[in-house]
Parts: structure tokens; sequence; C-alpha cells
């Protein structure tokens, strides 16, 4: 009788201590569980938020009723060849930009035909600043690569270009589109051109700056600068098959504007 009392009170012990390390296992899986729930709600939150941090979203979640939008370059940027001055791609881009954003956007051109970073862009960085904008885009290179990869012309154009971007982030709160050189598929320069763009997405990268690659538009591309060489009215000067022509300039709006949706 005392045995089987014995054996009674270890069997009980035994189901008491079961039935605890039980009941605890139970309750550390349901405090994870809502670990795990929290884990794959922040995980959402996250890439909700990281495809809204778009330069295009941004723009249009501004508080301003109005945006600025500053083109600073050369004679790409002036327009040539384009069918008018309002077909440039800065102005095609300032359009997209309007329409994606539902705000009004003013275009401030500041450009100029055959200048470089050196005698022109960087002199007129005040004038940029002054302005105050919210989006920008920089377009130099092309020139510069002509007067050749030496170490001065390199490095004159390198320290410049630096030197702008720089004070363009440091002293404004612009969105900030850095573009690469411009050449005909079968340009004179495009050696040099390869040299200049890599200096130009270097800087791009130190800034955290979007690059917008136009070597995509023109490289084995001929029909991009397939200029009529007529007269052009609109930019009163000898049209020639460097510059893009109307193509060309949308192309290079198109691909403004999709840097601005995904970056």
């Amino acid at each position: 009788m005392k045995k089987r009392y014995f054996f009674f009170c270890i069997s009980m012990i035994f189901l008491l201590i079961f039935g605890t390390a039980c009941t605890q296992a139970r309750k550390q899986s349901a405090k994870r569980t809502p670990v795990k729930t929290e884990i794959k709600k922040k995980t959402k939150r996250t890439e909700e938020t990281s495809k809204k941090m778009t330069i295009l979203n941004s723009l249009k979640n501004s508080k301003k009723d109005s945006l600025v939008y500053y083109a600073l370059g050369d004679s790409l940027s002036v327009g040539l060849f384009s069918n008018d001055q309002n077909d440039r791609f800065t102005t095609l881009f300032a359009d997209d930009l309007q329409k994606g954003t539902g705000k009004t956007v003013k275009e401030v051109n500041n450009s100029s035909v055959g200048k470089t970073v050196t005698n022109f862009g960087l002199p007129n960085v005040q004038y940029l600043i002054d302005q105050q904008p919210d989006i920008t885009t920089i377009e130099f290179g092309t020139n510069d690569s002509a007067y050749g990869t030496d170490s001065k012309n390199l490095g004159d154009f390198t320290n410049n270009l630096d030197t702008l971007i720089s004070r363009v982030k440091s002293e404004t709160n612009s969105k900030i589109l850095l573009l690469t050189t411009w050449s005909p598929s079968d340009g004179k320069y495009i050696e040099n051109d390869v040299i200049y763009d890599q200096q130009i997405k270097n800087i791009a990268k130190k800034y955290d700056v979007p690059i917008v690659d136009l070597s995509t538009i023109w490289k084995n591309n001929p029909k991009v600068t397939a200029n009529d060489l007529g007269y052009s009215q609109v930019y009163d000067r000898q049209k020639d098959q460097f510059h893009p022509n109307q193509l060309g300039h949308q192309e290079i709006a198109r691909l403004l504007y999709e840097t601005v949706q995904k970056k």
C-alpha cells in the first residue's frame, strides 16, 4: 500500500512538472508571435516609406504651391537644336514635372553656348543659389572634354564641378540631377568623354546625387543627332550633326523624368 502511494505521489509530481513546462512554453511562444508580427509591420512600413522617397514624390509632397526648376549648362541646355525653345529638353522636363507633381513649375534656364564648368558654371553658382530652386539640372563636360585630358584641364574640370555641386548641395535644398557629356555616335572626343564622364560619376557618388547618363541615348544611335544642316531660325545659327535634334531632346527629357521617378 505504501509503495502504491509512493508511486502515485511521484506520478503526480511528474505530471505537475510536465504541465508547468508546457504552460511556460506556450507563454513563450505567444510572446514571440507578436514580435514576428511587429517585425513584419516595420518591414512593410519601411518598404512603403522607401517607395515614397523619390525625387518626384518629394516635390509632389512639398508644401509649396509652385516649384522652381533651374537648368545650368551649355548649348545642350540652351536647346540646340530642338524644333522650338518650348521643345528643348529642359522645358519638356519642366512640363513633365508640372504634370507629375500637380504644381506650377517655373523654369529658370541659365545656359550658354560653348561654355564650360570653369568659365560659366562655377562663376554663375551664386545666381543659382539666390534662386533657391527646388530641383536643378547641371550639365557640363561636353565642351570641357574638348580641351583635353591632361592633368591641368581635367583637374580644373573636376575641382570646379566638385565645388559647384558642393555649394548647391550645402547652400540650397534643391534636388540635383547631374548629366554626363553629349556626343554624336561617331564623335571626335568620345575617348575624352569617357574620362570626363567618370569624373562626373565620381562626384555624383561623393555627394549622393543622381547621375543622368546621356551616353545611353547617343551611343550607337545616330538618329538623335541627325539634323538637316539647314539654318535654325530659333537659335539663329547653322545646324550641325553634333547637337541633339528634336528626338534627342525628347529622349533626354524622358531620361530625366525617369530618374526623378526612381531616385
